[in-house]
């Protein structure tokens, strides 16, 4: 090799070592290279760790991740059915309320009770979710900020596992469940809920429930809440 090779450099300058210190180079280098390793495996362990991970958080809810949204458009005839209830949304000009795909998501809890993450309405229940989706950008955004979907539409058999009542407005897309996407406080949704449903009253037909945390339900097929 040349004379100004840097292995062979190296080379000479390793051999005029003392062996001790000899020793103690490889001893390093080792520990190096272990290091080195135990990173690459951690690193690898948390790649696969997420790839695995068919949700993310919302607000301490699991939502199906985008993945997941994908893999269910791939499945028979719902890319389609999905283009046309956008294309509906979109024409009833509420598109701009909730991004279309969040009105999939059936629930929260479909790991829990192995079922679908996402599911798309019958045709003849599109027009009940207009009137829910105007009252969501035109009240309820104004009063509380932006908000994300946590549950919309669900199948008799989802909503009958995950225990929902046998009236749910979710099971007629009617109804959704949601989280603000800002810091709000508990105690301040709520006050600025029951101050929103009291103030449109039953000319309104607003359904409002509040659950535990920052978790409610709003749909427009009956004065009442819980």
């Amino acid at each position: 090799m040349p004379s100004g090779n840097p292995f062979s450099i190296f080379r000479r300058r390793y051999e005029h070592l003392p062996p001790n210190q000899q020793t103690n180079w490889w001893v390093i280098v080792g520990v190096a290279l272990l290091l080195l390793l135990l990173l690459f495996l951690l690193w690898l362990y948390l790649f696969l760790k997420e790839r695995e991970k068919p949700y993310y958080e919302l607000q301490g809810y699991r939502v199906a991740s985008q993945a997941s949204l994908k893999q269910f458009l791939r499945q028979r005839e719902n890319r389609r059915a999905f283009g046309q209830l956008a294309d509906f949304m979109q024409d009833a000009r509420v598109a701009d309320a909730i991004e279309p795909q969040n009105l999939l998501r059936q629930g929260s809890d479909w790991l829990d009770i192995d079922e679908p993450p996402f599911a798309i309405p019958p045709r003849d229940y599109w027009p009940n979710m207009v009137p829910t989706l105007q009252l969501i950008r035109d009240e309820l955004v104004p009063s509380i900020g932006p908000v994300d979907v946590v549950s919309a539409y669900r199948t008799d058999h989802y909503n009958r596992k995950a225990g929902g009542s046998g009236k749910s407005k979710h099971k007629t897309f009617c109804g959704v469940d949601l989280v603000p996407r800002s810091n709000i406080s508990r105690k301040e949704l709520v006050e600025e809920l029951r101050n929103l449903h009291a103030r449109l009253g039953p000319e309104s037909h607003m359904g409002l429930g509040i659950y535990s945390g920052v978790r409610f339900h709003v749909d427009t097929c009956g004065f009442r809440s819980w």
